[in-house]
């Protein structure tokens, strides 16, 4: 190779070699475009979510398993045990308790400490009781388990934080059933009797012949009443809720010195006095207790009942299981009484067109008064001193 074609060659490399070096600064097409310049106006989208704070749930109360568990007399009393049962049912209803509430019957007073037992042992957490004569062993009971619940109904001083007490003040209403029972009578004699001498039954009759004496009173008569004495305060009990042959010929006594409107109490031993009245042929008349009898008992006997002395006791039930499960449970009495509604009269239903109009009338009005405070009817205590 002559020396000029050599120095032709290495002048072509070095100038391909410098080309080469200058091309790799320029951009390649597929290149991003450079950011614009600082000043230009880009618009800016800020990020305003707000971060969700991790909250904790709170745990929710689970509802109350009910037990009740009845008097002697028995759930299809179709009087307290009966409201008493429905109280609870209705909770359940209502979504204050849970499904399924346990229900035991007491046949007799020994089975009132088994029927306790089996209520906890099946895990109940509110246990509902009815009736005076299972207040002992109640007591012992819910002092033994303090995490239960308890409601009783009709009785009172337990002074424990974990029982709830409903007790009624039913002389109220009674007082005023016994007025309108001195009006209504033909041969002026008023009877009653009762199942068994509880302060919860004795209350009712007691109430009935304050009510009678007050019509005397106002209207100078000299109506009677069989059965109780205000003075003694003692009167005619046949021994037994569940007796009916009993509860007849206890009736039929009575009846025997004249009495043309009975006041019987004591669940369903009522019943047996209708038998009598409807076998006698009759122009009497019946008073029920705390359930509207004319609907709570047997068609055959609705001719019979010239009113009812109503107890809300399905109605505080619902309420103390409602209570429990929403938090706010306090135990304590309860006393349901004139003035808050809890006792009254039933209408008069079938013995709307035979009770005098005005007679009615002064009805309501002496129970408005006992309602406004103006007549004192509660004798008996039943509540908290």
């Amino acid at each position: 190779m002559t020396k000029k074609l050599f120095t032709i060659l290495s002048i072509l490399v070095v100038a391909a070699m410098f080309l080469t070096a200058c091309g790799a600064d320029e951009p390649a097409a597929t290149d991003v475009p450079p950011p614009p310049p600082a000043d230009t106006d880009v618009p800016v989208v800020e990020d305003t979510a707000v971060p969700e704070e991790e909250t904790e749930e709170e745990p929710v109360a689970e509802l109350p398993i009910a037990c009740f568990i009845t008097d002697l007399a028995g759930v299809d009393d179709m009087s307290f045990n009966a409201l008493g049962w429905k109280g609870v049912t209705d909770a359940v209803a209502a979504g204050y308790a849970q499904a399924d509430p346990i229900l035991l019957e007491s046949q007799a007073m020994e089975d009132y400490q088994p029927n306790i037992e089996a209520c906890l042992n099946e895990g109940a957490t509110h246990i509902v009781t009815s009736g005076w004569a299972i207040e002992e062993a109640v007591k012992i009971n819910a002092a033994a388990n303090p995490d239960v619940k308890w409601t009783f109904i009709d009785a009172g001083g337990f002074e424990l934080d974990n029982v709830r007490e409903l007790v009624y003040q039913t002389d109220e209403a009674s007082f005023a059933a016994g007025y309108l029972a001195a009006g209504v009578t033909k041969t002026g004699v008023i009877g009653t009797y009762g199942g068994a001498p509880y302060p919860t039954v004795s209350i009712f009759m007691d109430g009935m012949a304050r009510g009678v004496a007050y019509y005397n009173e106002m209207k100078g008569t000299d109506v009677q009443v069989i059965g109780w004495s205000v003075e003694t305060a003692d009167g005619q009990f046949t021994g037994s809720f569940t007796d009916m042959a009993l509860a007849r010929t206890t009736c039929e006594g009575i009846l025997d010195e004249a009495a043309d409107v009975m006041l019987p109490v004591g669940g369903a031993i009522n019943l047996p006095c209708g038998d009598a009245i409807i076998a006698r042929g009759i122009d009497a008349a019946l008073i029920g207790v705390d359930a509207d009898a004319y609907f709570a008992m047997p068609e055959q006997y609705q001719d019979l009942w010239l009113i009812t002395i109503e107890k809300g006791i399905d109605i505080q039930v619902t309420r103390s299981l409602q209570a429990d499960a929403e938090g706010n449970w306090l135990g304590g009495g309860t006393v349901g009484n004139a003035a808050n509604g809890a006792v009254g009269l039933s209408p008069l239903n079938s013995w709307e067109d035979k009770v005098d109009a005005e007679l009615w009338a002064e009805t309501q009005a002496v129970f408005q008064a006992i309602v406004d405070g103006e007549i004192d009817a509660a004798v008996y205590a039943v509540g908290p001193e």
